[in-house]
């Protein structure tokens, strides 16, 4: 399999080709004994190579050095290692080295990151030094696990933007203020405050994403990330809001490029070994979101808060409702709700609308009707994991019977073609006259505003009490409707 590879290596032919194949084919360990069974097989055969003038040679053969396995290869990378002098040569003696014991290079591998976190390099070379950083970090922390940091509401105040849409950056900002939060500022994405009450302000339900601006929301183009990240304020933020605030964060970078590794990679060269990129086990987010002008704003998003606002959502289907705009929905209508009120959702999914609106206003009884029977089971799931209970029910709600009387319907409306949700919207008020209390309340989450004044108008059983806008642009919205009203 490697006959002809080995001779030509032997000659001094091709090598570039021949190490290159070599490596290829033993990727996966599969290949190893054969190539050390071959007569031209030799323990000193590829060590040779790391003298050779040509980069991509050196890089090679130490690769497949690691591969191999040999006794004494451990010894030779790490001291050719700190002699190889090409900057995207390094990471790979590194990663030849993992395959074998370097605890007698310890030091020498510890002094290493500290000179590379320590280091200030051009851009031709900081890809490269970022790329062989990441590769030491793993070696030496290898089996450790990483620090995993402690959030704290930080002594000072600091900006927090909780971000919405356009339509519902009021009720966002009601929310903020209602639970003691002031000095707010309305923002392109939401609403920014001025706090140090982090915790309460992250257990509002109704906001899409809590974030810190960096550097005063300045913005940059591309290539002044790195160098914006490590100069302006991320780490004060990380410090002042994190009992363990020493050792390094796992960061992911959010952001639709091609490019996001390479500039992932830099971030994590220039912070001096306080960020480390992660794809998995991340603390933070570093999100970029473009401006008009091509460059890019700067923001932090914490995973080290502690507690998830859904959690319990551990199951949903395709045409489940956001939780958010679920939470949303119940916040917009709470005047509205009754405590104690026995409750029905006719369409209830994975049950997100009965349970968002029992967090906040605690129901009697719940019921929730779906033909799908996978969301019925998501349903149950979803609701033990709230710490609530509701009735779940698999059966078209136009079958459904019940000797109580409800006093609230509340839904999220399913989706149909126009032609079908005409008849639909009609037969639903019809039918649910029968199921809904006198002077009871009906909510309504629908993006078909139209049809459903259409349909009230011919129906004259219901008074559209309130109506919120959510989505202008989808023409999504919530819809308090009252039983007995003309």
């Amino acid at each position: 399999m490697f006959d002809k590879q080995l001779k030509e290596l032997t000659e001094g032919v091709n090598l570039r080709e021949n190490l290159i194949y070599i490596k290829e084919t033993l990727q996966g360990g599969n290949n190893t004994e054969t190539l050390k069974s071959e007569k031209r097989y030799g323990i000193s055969l590829f060590p040779g190579f790391l003298d050779n003038s040509d980069a991509k040679v050196r890089k090679n053969a130490v690769l497949i050095m690691g591969m191999l396995k040999e006794d004494g290869y451990g010894d030779i990378i790490a001291k050719r290692y700190m002699a190889e002098t090409t900057f995207f040569v390094r990471s790979a003696y590194l990663t030849a080295l993992k395959t074998y014991n370097y605890d007698k290079h310890l030091e020498m591998l510890k002094e290493r990151r500290r000179e590379l976190e320590a280091g200030s390099f051009d851009e031709a070379d900081l890809k490269h030094a970022a790329a062989e950083l990441k590769v030491l970090i793993a070696l030496l922390d290898s089996g450790k696990k990483q620090v995993k940091h402690t959030f704290t509401d930080p002594k000072k105040a600091v900006q927090v933007i909780l971000t919405t849409g356009a339509d519902t950056r009021e009720a966002v900002k009601e929310a903020l203020t209602l639970n003691g939060i002031g000095e707010l500022k309305q923002v392109f994405c939401g609403i920014m405050a001025l706090t140090s009450k982090i915790n309460k302000a992250a257990h509002i339900r109704i906001y899409k994403e809590l974030l810190f601006p960096l550097n005063g929301m300045k913005s940059y183009d591309k290539a002044e990330i790195p160098a914006a990240l490590a100069k302006g304020n991320l780490m004060e933020l990380l410090e002042g809001m994190h009992r363990d605030s020493n050792g390094a964060f796992g960061f992911r970078l959010d952001v639709k490029e091609e490019d996001a590794a390479k500039l992932s990679a830099k971030i994590q060269a220039m912070s001096k070994g306080r960020l480390i990129n992660s794809v998995s086990d991340y603390e933070i987010e570093i999100k970029l979101i473009a401006a008009k002008d091509g460059k890019y704003g700067l923001f932090l998003k914490l995973h080290t808060l502690g507690f998830e606002r859904f959690k319990y959502r551990e199951n949903y289907v395709a045409a489940s409702l956001n939780p958010v705009r679920a939470a949303m929905a119940v916040w917009l209508v709470r005047n509205y709700l009754e405590e104690g009120a026995n409750v029905l959702d006719p369409f209830c999914g994975v049950g997100t609308m009965l349970i968002e609106r029992d967090k906040l206003v605690k129901a009697g009884q719940m019921y929730g009707v779906d033909t799908f029977g996978k969301a019925i089971e998501g349903a149950r799931i979803n609701t033990s994991n709230a710490g609530a209970h509701a009735n779940y029910i698999n059966r078209n709600y136009f079958d459904f019977e019940h000797s109580m009387l409800f006093d609230e319907i509340i839904t999220d409306m399913p989706v149909l073609e126009y032609g079908a949700a005409d008849e639909f919207y009609g037969r639903f008020l019809s039918y649910s006259e029968g199921l809904l209390k006198n002077q009871g309340i009906m909510i309504v989450y629908s993006s078909e505003k139209n049809l459903l004044r259409k349909h009230l108008r011919l129906n004259g059983n219901y008074k559209l009490l309130r109506e919120f806008t959510m989505d202008s642009r989808s023409g999504a919205g919530v819809y308090v409707l009252i039983k007995g009203e003309k």
